[in-house]
């Protein structure tokens, strides 16, 4: 009897060990979804240089639309993405992209102004201009986003896009917990990238 009992107790102790290397291995794996590639376009930066779905090639990407003139969300968006440029500033590999959602408003001239007042001094931050159709179009079937009301109705998301121009997940772009959760994901995917 004695022995039957001792059996079982190795028995559950084996298995509540195998459950916590499971419970603590799947705490500490960090997988990151593939959703979908990122079609092809080709916008303007502020600076009058064409910039394409290829420019996102060996790059980590956060992107988001916006528009300069917003008096919603669109300014802590734009903190949050300056708090992100600022944190990763050392590396060249990250790079940041805001579309404009008001195209007649935001000019390019405009849009480099806006990115001077921001504090933008490097070639980490573009600010995309096209036609209205063209943005609709990229936001609702390129990245899966509100395209209707513009600018007003604009999504407050923020997409991370990996290495090969693929987008991997959505964020809250006013929200601090999910910055933090970007954050660690940005550095994921740079490991990722360097291995």
């Amino acid at each position: 009897m004695i022995r039957i009992f001792s059996y079982g107790l190795v028995i559950i102790l084996a298995l509540g060990l195998g459950a916590n290397w499971i419970i603590e291995k799947a705490l500490n794996s960090h997988e990151i979804p593939l959703i979908k590639p990122v079609p092809e376009f080709s916008f303007v930066n502020h600076k009058g240089k064409s910039f394409s779905n290829d420019n996102f090639q060996n790059k980590i990407t956060v992107l988001d639309f916006m528009f300069t003139s917003c008096t919603g969300p669109c300014p802590l968006m734009t903190l949050n993405m300056s708090k992100l440029y600022e944190a990763f500033s050392n590396e060249r590999e990250v790079q940041f992209v805001s579309i404009t959602v008001d195209p007649t408003t935001d000019d390019q001239k405009k849009l480099d102004e806006y990115s001077d007042l921001i504090g933008v001094h490097d070639d980490r931050w573009h600010f995309l201009w096209s036609d209205l159709d063209s943005i609709k179009g990229l936001k609702r079937d390129g990245f899966m986003l509100f395209s209707d009301n513009l600018p007003q109705g604009h999504a407050i998301k923020f997409v991370l896009i990996d290495q090969n121009g693929n987008i991997r997940k959505y964020f809250d772009g006013t929200d601090d917990s999910s910055q933090e959760i970007l954050k660690k994901d940005i550095v994921q995917l740079l490991k990722d990238f360097r291995s």
